[in-house]
């Protein structure tokens, strides 16, 4: 099928799917004569882009979103985005109003405006503003049922702003070819749904911790046995967990981010005392382990 067929079947300017074949969203084979052929694929993909493009969605993204290899992850990554952005532009739309309405100077102009917009900002929000990418949908999907709260005291603002600046200057982590391998097919592995669920369970297994390890004690005595044998120390879980602790040691992870995070956020408080009574427990069912 020729560019001008499929153009009027997908209703695409045929500049439209030249720009994306140079962008690399489409893979074509010419013919022996010098034409781009397009199969029924090809179609299914050009309506998939013209699907996203009336979202709103650039052509980076829409490649992101292409060539993952869990599409549904990364539509529900920049769903929560657009939600995002959705409840900045009311915001901003009521500040417009401000503006318009107001005889500020722009002293007052800049504080008023400054302080609405910031004011409607969750803490993850905040970071997936500061931190645009990768990096700050990890610490949004990683960190987000901690950051659900609002910045709204001087204290918490000093504690946020050295995060961010913790955040912005720590170094990189570095793992082995191998560790980065593992990584990636262990995150590969895991949806969002799996992820959720692992948090509801290990919540559930927090409030009730007793009751836990009553019932699934044999269970419990086989993973410390693992956890200390030689075979998880040769295993690339066990590479990677030293790889971590000493990297935060180093960093200052628990000097800086923790210490302010328990600040900012009253859950996360919360859940480092479960952690510390769990913990206690634990200890005292399993001392020898």
């Amino acid at each position: 099928m020729l560019i001008s067929e499929v153009s009027k079947i997908c209703n695409i300017t045929k500049k439209a799917i030249s720009y994306y074949e140079q962008q690399g969203l489409l893979d074509l084979k010419c013919s022996e004569n010098g034409y781009r052929n397009y199969n029924e694929d090809d179609i299914a993909i050009l309506k998939e882009i013209a699907i996203y493009r009336k979202l709103g969605l650039s052509v980076p993204d829409i490649k992101l979103i292409l060539t993952s290899k869990d599409k549904s992850k990364a539509l529900h990554d920049f769903k929560f985005i657009k939600e995002f952005r959705l409840q900045q532009e009311k915001v901003q739309f009521d500040c417009f109003n401000y503006l318009l309405e107001s005889e500020s100077s722009i002293e007052e102009a800049f504080n008023e405006v400054g302080y609405k917009l910031d004011a409607n900002l969750t803490i993850k929000d905040k970071l997936l503003l500061t931190f645009p990418g990768n990096y700050g949908l990890y610490l949004y999907f990683h960190f987000g049922k901690f950051f659900d709260e609002k910045i709204d005291t001087n204290d918490k603002i000093i504690a946020y702003n050295r995060i961010v600046e913790f955040l912005d200057n720590m170094g990189n982590l570095e793992f082995p070819e191998d560790l980065q391998v593992f990584l990636a097919e262990s995150f590969d592995a895991l949806s969002r749904t799996h992820l959720k669920k692992m948090a509801a369970d290990f919540d559930s297994i927090m409030n009730d911790l007793d009751n836990y390890l009553e019932v699934n004690h044999e269970s419990v005595v086989g993973y410390l046995e693992y956890r200390n044998s030689d075979d998880f120390k040769a295993s690339p879980a066990y590479r990677m967990q030293q790889i971590l602790v000493g990297f935060q040691k180093s960093s200052g992870y628990y000097d800086i981010f923790i210490s302010n995070l328990k600040i900012i956020s009253s859950s996360y408080r919360t859940y480092l005392e479960k952690l510390h009574v769990a913990n206690e427990k634990f200890i005292s069912r399993f001392p020898q382990r």
